[in-house]
């Protein structure tokens, strides 16, 4: 098993950012409500949420963490769900008018932290919505996860412009993080660090991660996939260079898996105005006739529900997304029916005939 493999099991060893981590705490004992949290691809915010969830800070009862785009109505069910059933019982069942009311009666001096990961691909139904639930509950924080450009968005909303928003951002990791990480991750799967790397090669492999967690995993399963081909036993500063093809840089827009280069997009093409997500998702599928969502999800490192939701948005189920990208020629993914994977009946999605010709125009 490769220390490198992509996974979303709790017990998965992460990078625990504690800078990071504090400022949250701060934050949230400042009673700054609305916070929000940017950082490039791959630096880690998927991670960092998933910290938070299992360590809540200091004085917060619930976290609860969105990941799918999920519309005010599984917001509230995932909410509701999380509660204790005694403080449910008498309260009735609320309506989406009347559901931050209902929080602050159930809830009362208890803090409840949502976090929204992707937040820029949030639909504007649903900003609206938690400024009503901000109104009314003040023991409800929120943190919003991001690329850059999500404070824009959040200030240029209508339900949020007059919010203050405290701003965190996520540092970039030391050699000595990475290196850690990636010592850690070895004894994960039955290893004895740093076998079978040397000191010096993981420490080359983190140096060529340029601070990018992602982007270890990457290049730290591309390095143990080629050593096992050419039976190397030992990696050091040299295999890890020669795997790794220094001197040859690489010219793809993204690199979703680390087994091959993926097809490089056209960047005049309709795929620079899919969500960075989006772009891994039909990045993998171009060397795919089809795929299931379980699949595609382990591919990007990503769990069911949020594939199964960007996968809708890709057939073009989304009607919003469909009207603010009127360059993209719906639908990018389709089903192509059902086929026996990991020993179950599961539908399989692959791209849509027209997005492949275009896709496949340049490149």
């Amino acid at each position: 098993k490769s220390p490198f493999i992509k996974t979303t099991s709790k017990n998965t060893p992460i990078v625990t950012r504690k800078e990071e981590y504090k400022k949250l705490e701060e934050a949230i004992g400042g009673w700054d409500r609305l916070m929000l949290l940017t950082a490039p691809i791959g630096y880690g915010k998927t991670t960092f949420m998933n910290q938070i969830k299992m360590s809540p800070p200091h004085d917060i009862k619930y976290v609860i963490g969105f990941n799918a785009y999920e519309p005010p109505k599984q917001i509230m069910k995932d909410i509701t769900a999380k509660l204790p059933f005694f403080k449910k019982i008498f309260k009735g069942k609320p309506t989406q008018s009347s559901f931050g009311a209902y929080l602050e009666g159930v809830l009362q001096e208890e803090k409840l932290l949502l976090i929204f990961d992707e937040a820029q691909d949030y639909e504007n139904d649903v900003f609206r919505w938690l400024r009503i639930i901000n109104d009314y509950c003040d023991t409800v924080f929120m943190l919003f996860i991001g690329l850059g450009g999500l404070e824009d968005k959040i200030s240029a909303h209508a339900s949020l412009r007059d919010r203050k928003c405290k701003m965190l951002t996520l540092n970039p990791l030391r050699i000595e993080d990475l290196e850690d990480i990636v010592m850690q991750r070895i004894k994960w799967v039955g290893g004895e660090p740093p076998i079978p790397f040397t000191q010096e090669g993981i420490k080359r492999l983190c140096e060529a991660a340029q601070a990018i967690p992602r982007t270890l995993l990457d290049k730290g399963q591309t390095i143990i996939e080629y050593c096992a081909k050419k039976d190397i036993q030992v990696i050091g500063v040299e295999q890890v260079e020669e795997a790794l093809g220094a001197n040859k840089p690489r010219t793809e827009k993204i690199v979703v898996s680390p087994e091959k280069q993926r097809t490089p997009a056209p960047s005049d093409s309709f795929y620079e105005y899919l969500s960075p997500t989006q772009q891994e998702i039909v990045s993998f599928l171009l060397e795919r006739e089809k795929a299931s969502i379980s699949e595609i999800g382990q591919a990007i490192g990503s769990d069911i529900r949020s594939t199964g939701s960007l996968i809708r948005k890709l057939r073009g189920q989304n009607p919003k997304e469909v009207e603010r990208k009127p360059q993209v020629p719906y639908p990018v993914v389709i089903k192509r029916g059902k086929e026996r994977r990991l020993g179950r009946l599961q539908g399989v999605f692959g791209l849509s005939d027209n997005a492949r010709r275009l896709l496949s125009k340049t490149g």
